[in-house]
């Protein structure tokens, strides 16, 4: 019999302590003081993370089999596509929707840019890498290594990362709330996917081969994740 939960909690003890979430450019983000081009240098390449983060989603979802771990991947699929179901009086119980990359281009009108500015930068390096290699190991490895990326590697680690980054954005601009929410909003709704990939996890993994292949995703994409933040301190930190 395979501990599952021991083995989660372990590697979100390893996860938390990781190069990636506990980066010198989180920490200069958070404590220095940033001018608005920093500040839009780092939106502008972080949000063409933000922007394809589905296409991960999609590939992953396309490869499930299993109707009950397909129905949890799906809860947290309408969560980053932006489903919201409305279900006030007046609404009765509408769908609404709430995509997180249209979250994020609020944050970027917020400090100053112009919608062409969004679709035509040049790529980092890192940035570049960053993206192409999830696009693999979400469509070509195998399927527990794309879900140890995307969810111990990315659900678990990004709430405690954004803490760095809402710490810098509340410290050096005068945004309201509402302005930078796409990250505030991932502090609590990535702890909830967390949980839903852990379950996920627990349905698919019959052995502790099983269980190494999550590791091995998740480790893979913080690895990127560290790569992506070297490449974002030279360029906001030059």
């Amino acid at each position: 019999m395979i501990l599952i939960d021991a083995f989660l909690e372990t590697l979100q003890s390893e996860i938390s302590v990781h190069e990636a979430v506990r980066h010198r450019f989180l920490k200069r983000f958070a404590d220095e003081p940033l001018s608005l081009e920093q500040i839009q240098t780092f939106g502008l390449q972080h949000y063409q993370l933000v922007k394809i983060f589905l296409t991960y989603m999609t590939n992953l979802q396309a490869r499930i089999s299993d109707p009950e771990v397909k129905r949890l991947f799906r809860k947290v699929f309408d969560d980053e596509f932006g489903v919201v179901t409305d279900r006030s009086p007046a609404a009765g119980q509408a769908t609404l929707f709430r995509s997180h990359p249209a979250l994020y281009r609020n944050f970027l009108k917020a400090i100053g840019l112009r919608d062409e500015a969004w679709g035509h930068i040049r790529l980092l390096p890192e940035t570049a890498y960053y993206i192409e290699k999830h696009k693999e190991i979400t469509r070509e490895q195998d399927l527990l290594v794309g879900l140890g990326a995307i969810g111990p590697g990315h659900e678990f680690s990004i709430p405690m990362m954004f803490e760095y980054l809402v710490a810098g954005l509340k410290k050096n601009t005068a945004l309201k709330e509402d302005e930078f929410d796409y990250f505030t909003l991932h502090i609590l709704e990535d702890q909830d996917h967390a949980k839903v990939f852990n379950e996920v996890i627990g349905k698919l993994c019959a052995s502790s081969k099983d269980l190494e292949k999550i590791r091995e995703g998740a480790l893979q994409s913080l690895a990127l994740r560290k790569r992506f933040w070297d490449g974002l301190e030279r360029a906001v930190f030059p």
